[in-house]
């Protein structure tokens, strides 16, 4: 029997071998039908069958091959750890500067992640990216530590118009900060019958806006190093579940 590396390198050594076991997963195939969904050539196809049949992982009849369940469960396993690694290395240096709730995330489902970072000819790219989906949000849930007037003004005029359906789940400590100060406490409080207050700290900034994840990266408080948006399905219900296990345990805005 093989060892777990030598199946690992059998998959990694070759393109051809992913692409042409995956196209079994849940199918049977001939192998001209396989040689058209791959494009590669015949023998390239035949080969890779003959490989993966004398390790248990394909089985035939006639002219259909498909996979047994070991070979299905190698396969779809090793397609998600590549998967992962793509998240990886589409975030890039980007990962040290994740959140911490979002390692509880597979990196597979960020491979496709949009990510707006600042540049020298536009430091704030990230907040400029943000402020242009909140000027047309209908539907808003933030978690923050804290925020930007300038984001909350132009959230605060899509309620005032009755566009924007909003909540907002905030650290207490930050709603203790801007009471000092009347400008920002004026913003704030034609939305206070919408924000919660978290007692504790929210070590995460992330908005669900119109069905898209924003997450706000940086290696610490208050610095944003970027800005992640992602429609995936699967970090939507990531941040769905943890705007409501916070919103859960938060209480109410009674007055600024």
């Amino acid at each position: 029997m093989e060892s777990s590396l030598e199946a690992v390198r059998f998959l990694a050594s070759s393109a051809n071998r992913v692409q042409v076991l995956t196209a079994l997963v849940d199918r049977r195939a001939t192998r001209r039908e396989l040689q058209a969904d791959v494009d590669a050539s015949r023998s390239t196809v035949a080969r890779i069958l003959d490989e993966a049949g004398t390790r248990g992982w394909v089985d035939s009849e006639g002219s259909r091959y498909w996979l047994t369940p070991l070979g299905e469960s190698m396969v779809t396993g090793f397609r998600s750890y590549l998967e992962t690694v793509e998240g990886h290395e589409h975030l890039g240096d980007m990962v040290n500067k994740l959140p911490p709730p979002a390692f509880s995330l597979e990196f597979r489902h960020l491979r496709d992640a949009g990510i707006t970072e600042p540049t020298v000819e536009d430091p704030t790219a990230p907040f400029t990216r943000a402020f242009e989906l909140f000027r047309e949000a209908t539907d808003y849930r933030g978690l923050n530590s804290g925020s930007l007037p300038e984001h909350v003004k132009v959230l605060r005029d899509r309620v005032d118009a009755g566009h924007l359906d909003f909540e907002q789940v905030f650290e207490k400590a930050f709603v203790e900060t801007i009471r000092s100060d009347p400008e920002r406490t004026a913003v704030w409080e034609a939305l206070a019958d919408r924000v919660w207050l978290y007692d504790g700290v929210v070590p995460i900034n992330v908005q669900i806006v119109d069905g898209r994840v924003l997450m706000w990266l940086g290696e610490s408080r208050g610095e944003a190093a970027g800005l992640l948006e992602t429609e995936n399905p699967a970090v939507l219900d990531w941040a769905e579940s943890l705007y409501d296990e916070y919103r859960a345990q938060a209480e109410p805005l009674e007055e600024l």
